[in-house]
């Protein structure tokens, strides 16, 4: 029976203490009772118990002060806090002390027993482990660890916007230098890093905000040949010149699933690990990519029989002891001195290749070096040749009217410079309210607006909206660096056609904007398009006593001229096609246009009907069957040429 668990209680009420001992007295426990906090101090150094239940409010000592006057060298009992006036900074504040539980009175017997039982469980398996200090250390570095990945997470969304701002003007200044630099020219080069490290930065900042959204990270089938390749060209600047690197990449290609960034990310953690290794006096690195297969009989441990790509980084450093290698990827586990090190990189590393279905290995000879095997699956895929980071030629313009509106002026600077490059009339403006007077006093003046969402005053979308009142069909374009309340599909239901994150290069710039101001059908990509003759035309339910010229045709939509005067705000249409004999051949097509081409535009591939006119596409919705079959109809006996 003396192994039986020894319980103080202590609580200044003789009533409550009697309670409480009546409640636990059933044989399994040995119970002491005081109702003086003095007297149970001296109790706790004199008898070690087991668990201390403690009253907070008593007259000669709280038990928060009986619990800072506790020599916690000498004494390994744990406590449960029982007060009548709980409050959230108590109950804090109790946890912070080291305090097991904590309760309200009044509660029911059968919660005493059960915290009381989950308590004294909690502490003999600290006892079983015998490091209840050792824990308590960790505990609280795990805890301090978490608040600051915490406070990451909250300030990833408050930086995001102006960082996101910084790096658009990085971006976009860099690419109008490289547009005027012939491709040979040795600055040229340098710019095209710039671009790398800033596209790299970006990637690495949506990695920070999936992060604060508890988000997973956007792995894709990626070519790790050339992604190690691109990291060991942007961390050779920051290595030591007395460390070399000996870089052996097989030309096969290692296709995995994973995140590029977290691949760099783990490239950073091994090579700066590798780097302190060989301080002072330097060495070689050595970083090696090959196909490997792991046969079902001689697997490697933690490895299913498969296909990996294997990836070797190793140094010539001072090597990892036998006794702690089994440890280093324990997490806050480090043998570097403060400073230098949390413990947290191999941790992160060896959690990343797990996520990725692989694994991690160590060896290591004390005083001569040190290796990691990292095995990645691999998987058939194809990857898109990836395209340049910045190629003028391939930008496509226009010449319509952009109105630009950013608080941040060097940024709406760059976007107007790259905008008229391409050709395009723009209007800037880095006050909301400004602009919305502006498009106010001409609304038909502007072909396209592209704002900012964050700003003073009016936000993004209040300016939509304002905008969207007077003239519902002007395509919107909203930019963000970083906005939990807005997402594509709301922005949508706003009338916003695109929403693109910053920062944007030149490229989606002008990408975004075509498709926008020229969206095409992606059935009617997919379809081939009929030209049709002179006097075949469409009616439209808006304008049901006008003809247009139908221009041509496809199983999934048609593009007819109009004048722009007949622009309808209502995107949804019903027409009706009419032969040059007058039948009309097919009715109560459902349609929604997609595209309006004004009439003094010249655009290859989407001839104008007739001068003076615009040009409308609209792809068809919910077509019955023998809608279906009569447009085929109509095509076979009315089509005059396949245009593509």
């Amino acid at each position: 029976m003396e192994n039986r668990p020894r319980i103080l209680i202590c609580d200044d009420e003789p009533l409550m203490t009697e309670s409480l001992k009546a409640v636990l007295d059933n044989g399994s426990y040995q119970i002491l009772t005081t109702n003086s906090s003095r007297h149970a101090l001296t109790l706790i150094h004199a008898e070690s118990p087991d668990l201390v239940i403690l009253d907070v409010m008593m007259p000669e000592m709280t038990g928060f002060e009986l619990l800072d006057a506790v020599d916690r060298t000498s004494c390994d009992a744990a406590f449960i806090i029982v007060t009548g006036e709980a409050s959230v900074d108590s109950a804090i504040k109790a946890i912070r002390k080291g305090v097991g539980d904590y309760l309200k009175k009044p509660f029911e017997p059968d919660e005493l027993i059960i915290r009381v039982e989950n308590v004294l469980k909690q502490r003999q398996m600290k006892k079983d482990n015998g490091c209840v200090r050792a824990e308590k250390i960790q505990l609280e570095n795990q805890l301090r660890q978490s608040q600051k990945m915490e406070a990451i997470g909250t300030l990833a969304g408050g930086i995001a916007h102006d960082f996101n701002n910084v790096l658009s003007i990085i971006l976009g200044n860099a690419e109008l230098a490289l547009a005027d630099l012939p491709s040979e020219s040795p600055p040229h080069l340098n710019l095209e890093r710039i671009l790398t490290a800033s596209l790299r930065a970006r990637e690495m900042i949506q990695q920070l905000l999936s992060f604060s959204r508890k988000e997973e990270s956007g792995r894709k089938p990626l070519r790790l040949n050339s992604v190690i390749t691109e990291s060991l060209k942007l961390m050779r600047a920051s290595l030591p010149t007395n460390i070399s690197i000996e870089r052996n990449i097989c030309t096969t290609e290692c296709i995995t699933v994973a995140d590029a960034t977290q691949i760099h990310q783990i490239m950073l953690n091994l090579c700066t690990n590798a780097a302190h290794a060989m301080e002072p006096d330097g060495g070689v690195l050595t970083i090696r990519l090959d196909p490997v297969t792991v046969e079902s009989a001689a697997a490697e441990s933690g490895l299913s029989p498969g296909r990996y790509a294997r990836l070797v980084v190793a140094d010539t450093g001072h090597g990892i002891e036998k006794d702690i290698i089994d440890r280093i990827f324990d997490p806050y586990f480090t043998t570097k001195e403060t400073g230098k090190g949390t413990g947290m990189g191999l941790s992160v590393v060896h959690g990343i290749i797990k996520g990725y279905g692989g694994t991690i290995r160590a060896f290591s000879g004390p005083g001569r070096f040190t290796e990691f095997h990292l095995y990645l699956p691999k998987v058939d895929a194809v990857i898109d040749a990836e395209p340049a980071i910045f190629n003028q030629q391939h930008l496509t313009g226009g010449n319509e009217h952009i109105l630009i509106v950013d608080d941040e002026e060097m940024l709406v600077d760059m976007m107007r410079q790259v905008l008229e490059q391409l050709g395009y009339t723009v209007s800037a403006y880095t006050d909301s309210a400004e602009a919305l007077k502006a498009f106010l006093d001409c609304p038909r003046l502007y072909d396209l607006l592209i704002t900012d969402m964050t700003m003073p005053g009016m936000t993004g979308t209040g300016l939509a909206k304002a905008v969207k009142a007077v003239r519902k069909n002007l395509p919107i374009i909203l930019c963000t660096g970083f906005n939990e309340q807005i997402s594509q599909e709301n922005a949508q239901s706003l009338g916003i056609q695109s929403l693109i994150m910053k920062p944007v290069g030149m490229q989606k710039l002008a990408e975004t904007i075509r498709s926008v101001l020229m969206p095409a059908s992606t059935e009617r990509r997919k379809n081939p398009r009929f030209g049709v003759p002179a006097g075949t035309f469409v009616i439209s339910r808006t304008y049901p006593y006008e003809r247009f010229s139908l221009v041509d045709i496809g199983v999934s939509g048609l593009a007819y001229g109009h004048d722009m005067e007949s622009v309808p705000d209502d995107p949804s249409d019903r027409l009706a096609i009419m032969t040059p004999d007058g039948e009309i051949f097919v009715n109560g097509l459902r349609c929604k246009n997609v595209s309006d081409i004004p009439a003094d535009s010249s655009i290859p591939g989407f001839p104008l009907p007739e001068a003076g006119q615009a040009r409308r596409g609209v792809c068809f919705e919910g077509l019955t069957m023998l809608q279906t079959e009569l447009i085929d109809r109509f095509i076979r006996n009315h089509a005059t040429e396949r245009l593509n």
